[in-house]
């Protein structure tokens, strides 16, 4: 599939990620309309059509879809690039923080899908990006992990609900700390270019994940290697709060 003339839609343009995506799908002569809360970072481009919205509300991720659909005439690839991650907050009770994460990771993505496959008949690549940790219960992100399981449920039982009308990709990430957007982004081009069911941003997690099937007593080991920098994490933090809060002599 050559991207010249093809028409896509990005979430979270001015992400990472979508900084040095962008460049890739406009250089490929692609027609491009991006939803994202600051799209004032985003340089103008020809090709290019930026619309302000909050990715974390499903309506405003409808009201996406429509302009861009208005602007475009079509949409070929809808590219999901809006998560959130967070990370040692499990243990803390803000309801407002917990629905903001789930309307990012999971209702607003699930709503757009639905609103996708139901505005467009057939044809449409829908590509959704996300990170690795989901699959393994990791200590200081079992939040994340909750929304994006929940996500990853309803696409691998909706995708073979919606049948062969649409094509459905996921680009699973690194953790955060050993992602570069740089490689992602072309993980997600190739996606684009070559469809494929599943596709990783880096072949190190294949063999992960094989070691952690065939070998399951390395989930043990995994769990307290993440366990224990968690506990040092927060140690640090604890010192840096008491190096800030002691008096002077």
């Amino acid at each position: 599939m050559k991207l010249s003339s093809k028409k896509i839609v990005l979430s979270s343009g001015s992400s990472p990620l979508g900084k040095e995506l962008l460049p890739l799908l406009l250089s490929e002569g692609a027609l491009v309309v991006v939803g994202d809360s600051n799209p004032e970072e985003i340089p103008n481009h020809p090709n290019l059509q930026k619309y302000k919205i909050d990715t974390t509300k499903p309506e405003q991720m409808e009201r996406l879809i429509e302009s861009a659909i208005e602007t475009l005439d079509k949409i070929d690839v809808f590219i999901l690039n809006s998560e959130q991650i967070t990370y040692a907050e499990d243990e803390k009770e803000d309801w407002n923080r917990l629905k903001i994460l789930f309307n990012a990771n999971t209702l607003a993505p699930i709503h757009t899908i639905q609103r996708l496959t139901n505005l467009i008949s057939v044809g449409l690549h829908i590509v959704v990006v996300s990170s690795d940790l989901s699959k393994t219960p990791t200590p200081g992100f079992g939040l994340y992990g909750s929304s994006k399981s929940a996500l990853d449920y309803f696409w691998d039982s909706f995708r073979g609900q919606i049948g062969r009308e649409f094509r459905f990709s996921r680009v699973i990430a690194m953790e955060p700390k050993l992602s570069l957007p740089s490689r992602l982004a072309n993980r997600v081009l190739q996606s684009i270019l070559r469809p494929k069911k599943r596709r990783y941003e880096h072949f190190y997690q294949l063999g992960n994940r094989f070691l952690l099937k065939f070998l399951p007593f390395l989930h043990f080991f995994r769990t307290l290697a993440y366990a224990f920098r968690l506990k040092q994490e927060k140690k640090k933090k604890i010192s840096q709060v008491d190096l800030l809060t002691s008096p002077e002599n």
